[in-house]
């Protein structure tokens, strides 16, 4: 008897570890954790048990829990599962809890693992069991190896074309799940990414997005774990990241990041107040939270733009102009009038900038503060043009020197008062309006949705990312030539946006997109031809494995399980990690069983073969074409 059969037996004398035959593998393993006097009395009175799992210390028998725990993980104990160990939450400060330890990072199940997420169709989701798959780290060799790229396509204004040749300065997008092709990107992108802009499941378990947004949170922590790890090492040095998520999440997501990307790097939150809740049970939550963090804060530069509130004003005084022609008094009065009107409707965001309402010959304007904020300014007269007399000063002196104000006056661009009893002001011109990426940030998401809805003919996608948002953050983090990564692309908000940004400021920046949904082709790239003008390089990772999965996940019928089961030994292309007598063991269960055989069958396939490596592009059997070879090649050799 081996001795994973024999630490069966040994485990089903205890009905809270075994039962009919089976073995609660996570209840024997938190008991293992928690040294379970009943456990460690089965275990150390079995001879094979005590030799294997307990170590002599002086005379004294130490039970070594995290051997067990492996040992009782291992898919081979029991292979019904490739999950690891389900302990609990918590933070932790050198593998003792908060309250033992001062310094505090994130702890929790699966850490050490990796989580394969492996949805494609939109139905895949809350109630399908296979969705995505845990894999402890001895199961993991070749996943995370660079994959060949197959199904290369050129898109632009004029539609589909073949691919000529392939360099860095090629939009990019990218089907295949996410993680794995983050892993390829690396060969070619690290430390190469500007910016990273990602909207992840939220982990709600009741809204309509078509990930499975409905991990238990132990899972859900592991998934963002395992992207956000090769997201930092894709940063340039002075790169920044940005993650969406609610208020689910967004406590932990933050002390996640706080650990991959250290504290001192988090850079701050947006407050992104969306819509009206109308069915609040306590509290109405209508926010969501947008988080920032830099690989390395001490270098980024303070962020500040061209007001982009500030043309609206520039728009309307140029109406006006075309409309009134030089009346200067009439041309202010009626801009006056419709900033005032903008401030009460909201219809445009004019906050910051609605001050500028002064217009001149040259244009809109505000006359800016000359007096300094505290005593102690510069003291000189200003002599009036027309009286001739000193002007008033300020109490605390003026905020500019004499210089300053010569220049100002010499270029025409003071306000001078009626008489020396008011104070000269330097004209602030509405084009020099900057502004700062603030913390907060309103606009109600079902805007976004009724656009994209509107753009290609029927409802698609449920809250798309916000355009406006995404060009604010774009515009301050990147500058021209950078490239932006999205790796939950879903509906193509992000091509969208950065296409915008380089119309308005004339720029090159590059986006690069990720999406492992189906609908990849009816919404991502309809959604990025109908939106920019901009070519883009289409590929996919080329699939091994997950081509018979995508079949398996599909079936519904018994009989398509039993044929895949006969044929998976036969074909040398399929790689799997059960032995034959096994898989037989499933022509056992009943149609009644069709989740649990589904399940048990694609924990067969070996994850690391999901598609197919480069390493293995010269392998024949896998009918690379030359096409596909050469473009991956071009690709890697970037």
């Amino acid at each position: 008897m081996s001795l994973f059969d024999h630490i069966k037996e040994l485990l089903s004398q205890n009905e809270n570890f075994a039962k009919d035959g089976e073995v609660f593998k996570n209840k024997v393993v938190e008991a293992a954790l928690k040294l379970d006097p009943s456990l460690i009395s089965i275990l150390i009175k079995d001879e094979k048990a005590k030799s294997t799992f307990f170590v002599d210390v002086e005379g004294v028998l130490v039970f070594d829990k995290i051997k067990f725990q492996k040992f009782v993980s291992n898919k081979d104990f029991l292979p019904d599962s490739f999950t690891a160990f389900k302990n609990k939450i918590g933070l932790t400060a050198n593998g003792e809890y908060l309250t033992e330890a001062k310094e505090v990072v994130l702890d929790f199940p699966y850490k050490d693992c990796v989580l394969e997420g492996g949805q494609t169709k939109d139905n895949e989701k809350r109630s399908e069991i296979f969705w995505s798959e845990t894999l402890a780290p001895e199961e993991i060799d070749r996943l995370f190896e660079p994959k060949v790229l197959s199904n290369w396509k050129k898109y632009d204004k004029d539609g589909e074309h073949k691919v000529e040749s392939i360099s860095l300065d090629d939009n990019l997008i990218i089907k295949g799940n996410n993680l794995i092709a983050l892993h390829s990107l690396k060969k070619v992108y690290k430390g190469k990414i500007k910016l990273i802009y990602i909207d992840p499941p939220y982990n709600t378990g009741k809204d309509s997005f078509s990930y499975n947004d409905s991990f238990n949170h132990s899972t859900w922590l592991t998934f963002m774990k395992n992207r956000l790890e090769v997201a930092y090492e894709l940063l340039k040095e002075n790169g920044v990241l940005f993650i969406s998520i609610d208020v689910n999440e967004q406590a932990y997501l933050k002390v996640l990041c706080d650990e991959i990307f250290r504290r001192e790097n988090f850079v701050g939150e947006i407050i992104w107040e969306t819509a009206t809740d109308n069915n609040p049970t306590q509290i109405s939550i209508e926010h969501e939270y947008v988080l920032c963090y830099a690989k390395n804060k001490n270098i980024l530069p303070k962020w500040k733009i061209t007001s982009d509130k500030a043309q609206h004003i520039i728009n309307k005084y140029n109406e006006l102009k075309l409309e009134l022609g030089d009346d200067i008094k009439l041309i202010e009065k009626n801009l006056r009038a419709w900033v005032n009107a903008m401030k009460k409707s909201n219809d445009v965001d004019l906050s910051g900038v609605s001050h500028y309402n002064y217009v001149d010959e040259k244009g809109v304007f505000y006359p800016g503060n000359s007096a300094n904020t505290k005593p102690g300014g510069y003291n000189f007269d200003i002599i009036h043009p027309i009286t001739k007399q000193a002007c008033k000063k300020p109490e605390n002196g003026y905020r500019w020197p004499i210089e300053t104000f010569n220049e100002a006056d010499e270029n025409g661009e003071v306000l001078w008062p009626d008489d020396e009893n008011g104070i000269p002001k330097i004209k602030k011109r509405i084009e020099t309006a900057t502004e700062l990426l603030k913390g907060y940030f309103y606009e109600d998401n079902r805007k976004s949705t009724k656009a994209l809805t509107k753009i290609m003919g029927r409802k698609v996608f449920e809250n798309p990312k916000s355009i406006n948002l995404l060009k604010k953050i774009i515009k301050f983090s990147t500058s021209d030539n950078d490239i932006i990564l999205d790796f939950f692309a879903g509906s193509g908000s992000t091509a969208e946006a950065v296409s915008e940004v380089n119309k308005e400021l004339n720029s090159n920046r590059k986006y690069i997109l990720v999406e492992q949904m189906d609908y990849i082709d009816k919404v991502t790239l309809e959604r990025v031809l109908a939106t920019t003008k901009d070519s883009f390089v289409y590929c996919e990772l080329m699939k091994l494995n997950q081509l018979i999965i995508d079949k398996v996940s599909e079936t519904r019928d018994f009989i398509e399980i039993i044929k895949f089961i006969q044929n998976l030994t036969l074909n040398p292309l399929i790689k799997i990690t059960l032995n034959e007598n096994y898989l037989k063991s499933l022509l056992e269960l009943s149609n009644d069983n069709l989740k649990a055989a589904k399940k048990t069958l694609l924990e067969c396939f070996d994850k690391n073969m999901l598609y197919v490596p480069l390493t293995e592009s010269q392998n024949l059997d896998y009918s690379i074409s030359k096409l596909d070879l050469n473009y991956t090649n071009q690709f890697y050799n970037l």
